[in-house]
């Protein structure tokens, strides 16, 4: 499932710290492999930028090391992608949950603001099967 409807050009969206802070998170679960970079690949590739350099400068530790600041669109952005990259398996375990948690706290996005984003993306799943459900039905 894909979710690609924000506006890049919007100035309170930061699309290199996005694409670092999606890298951090990727590299940070040693679990994650093929499916997961692509995932970031094809957002880097979705804001015209080259993965490689990001992925060669980026450390697992980026948002720790660094403090930085992120506005609560690309914050929001950076955690709708964890939850998408946390549940390409099809799963989304306490752990993985509680690495979104943390990872929302450090971008100073409330719980109650993942929570509310965990049950919109659970409501967009649920449009996108039934949108293929009806495709299907002849």
């Amino acid at each position: 499932m894909h979710i690609n409807f924000v506006d890049i050009d919007d100035p309170d969206f930061d699309p290199e710290l996005y694409l670092r802070l999606l890298v951090a998170v990727a590299k940070s679960d040693p679990d994650n492999g093929p499916p997961e970079y692509a995932y970031v690949q094809e957002q880097a590739h979705r804001l015209g930028l080259d993965l490689v350099p990001y992925w060669n400068e980026t450390s697992k530790r980026f948002l720790l090391d660094t403090g930085v600041r992120a506005s609560r669109l690309t914050a929001l952005i950076v955690i709708k992608d964890c939850i998408m990259l946390a549940t390409l398996d099809g799963h989304f375990s306490l752990g993985e949950k509680e690495t979104v948690y943390k990872t929302a706290e450090r971008l100073d996005l409330p719980r109650s603001s993942v929570d509310r984003l965990m049950e919109w993306l659970e409501r967009y799943r649920k449009l996108t099967a039934d949108w293929q459900r009806l495709v299907d039905d002849r």
